[in-house]
């Protein structure tokens, strides 16, 4: 099981319609999970990520993060602003990933990934987000099972509690829990 180039478009898919539809919603509310950012800020910080990734596995850097700035949202951008530069660094991260050579790696700035690894680490920012989204906005949502399997089952991301997500009784709540947030009962 892997997360590749074609299992984060069906996400990137999935996720800009789901936002879309509570686009003219308040994004000034808290995003849900225990997050201290906005549904505003949090997906202003995914931009920010996927757009890093891209720049990651484009340059195939060995040493660490490139030292670039964050990539942010001016004050004035509407939550569907952020949804189509959302979708836009979406798209431009699979274009990278579809080009990038078979045994193309790129630092993360702790071990060195492959685009396998960052398409892994692309759908798990993209997954947590838009729930902390959706979740603070009211909207219940669950991605694929088999997504989230794929996802747990990535070695390379050393920010997921492997111990806690294992002992989870299915995919979903493996990588909630495994994240650091509340199982989607509210279960801890």
């Amino acid at each position: 099981m892997h997360v590749g180039p074609d299992e984060f478009a069906e996400l990137l898919g999935e996720v800009v319609p789901l936002l879309n539809d509570v686009g003219a919603e308040d994004w000034s509310k808290p995003a849900g999970n225990g997050l201290e950012w906005t549904c505003w800020q949090t997906v202003d910080h995914t931009i920010d990520v996927l757009f890093s990734y891209s720049l990651q596995l484009a340059s195939q850097t060995r040493s660490g993060f490139l030292p670039f700035s964050e990539l942010r949202a001016q004050p004035n951008a509407s939550a569907f602003d952020l949804i189509a530069g959302l979708e836009g660094v979406g798209t431009m991260f699979l274009a990278v990933a579809r080009t990038a050579p078979t045994d193309a790696v790129a630092s993360d700035g702790v071990r060195l990934l492959s685009s396998f690894d960052w398409c892994a680490r692309a759908a798990y920012e993209l997954v947590l987000h838009t729930y902390d989204v959706l979740s603070g906005l009211g909207v219940d949502w669950e991605p694929p099972a088999d997504l989230c399997r794929s996802i747990v089952s990535t070695e390379s991301l050393w920010m997921l509690d492997r111990d806690v997500a294992g002992a989870a009784p299915d995919p979903w709540t493996a990588l909630l829990l495994g994240s650091g947030r509340p199982g989607p009962s509210g279960s801890t």
